[in-house]
């Protein structure tokens, strides 16, 4: 198993792309590897100091999101039922003298497409924690383009059953964690790819890929583009006037609520 540690749920998704970008042997060692236009990593274990995305980070802007995606993100994983149930329960734990609990969650699966990637969570208190921590488990999990979306429920998932809690921090299981080569590229809009390079460093194969598709997704005619999901990442590269070619719809952390 690999154990990654950061302070905040942004610093975990900004290191983790960064991680699979710049340590392709180090993820072959550990029984990863390329697989066509992704580079897989197994087990990998996540811990988070503080569950905080950044409320500035644009959805919209940098991967063309729309409010909708949020929304069908909580109808596909929430059970309004479960969740108020594990709240009453929290809520009765807290109120006892010895806080030391562990409680739990499913989540639901309701439309069959989110293919059960987010699996459950465990809310506890602990006794050398000031801190309650919420350990979850993710089947899979995409790391440019889903995983700070996912990161973003936890931590609103956390604020409702801790509202005066200073923070919450966050322990992460993952069995399969991929970065796609082609929805890489997006990532560029939010932090530059080639900064994660050192200089004069020979490039890895697997940076090779992704270079070579960031320059061509920036430079390509979209209408020679068949693929509709490369077509996607051609609208958010290309800026011909500093907005997105799939237009300037902004959707922010701030904005989307549990």
């Amino acid at each position: 198993m690999k154990k990654h540690k950061f302070k905040t749920s942004q610093e975990a998704y900004d290191g983790l792309n960064k991680y699979f970008f710049t340590q392709e042997f180090n993820i072959v060692r550990r029984g990863g590897g390329r697989y066509g236009g992704q580079m897989v990593a197994y087990n990998q274990f996540v811990i988070i100091e503080k569950a905080w995305v950044n409320p500035k980070f644009d959805f919209g802007n940098t991967f063309g999101y729309r409010k909708q995606k949020w929304s069908g993100l909580l109808n596909n994983y929430i059970d309004k039922e479960a969740l108020t149930d594990l709240k009453n329960r929290i809520k009765i734990r807290e109120n006892k003298k010895g806080r030391n609990y562990n409680e739990s969650m499913v989540f639901y699966n309701k439309h069959g497409h989110g293919k059960n990637c987010l699996l459950s969570l465990t809310c506890s208190r602990r006794q050398h924690n000031k801190q309650p921590i919420i350990s979850f488990n993710l089947r899979s999990s995409e790391i440019t383009k889903r995983l700070l979306m996912d990161l973003l429920l936890i931590q609103r998932i956390s604020e409702l059953l801790y509202p005066d809690a200073e923070y919450v921090s966050l322990n992460m299981f993952v069995v399969n964690m991929y970065q796609n080569a082609e929805a890489f590229t997006m990532f560029d809009t939010w932090k530059p790819i080639k900064d994660f390079i050192k200089n004069g460093t020979t490039l890895s194969p697997w940076q090779g890929k992704v270079l070579q598709t960031l320059k061509k997704f920036k430079t390509v005619n979209i209408d020679l583009i068949t693929m509709k999901v490369h077509k996607r990442c051609v609208r958010q590269l290309q800026r011909p006037e500093g907005i997105p070619l799939s237009g300037d719809r902004p959707m922010l952390t701030k904005e989307l609520i549990l």
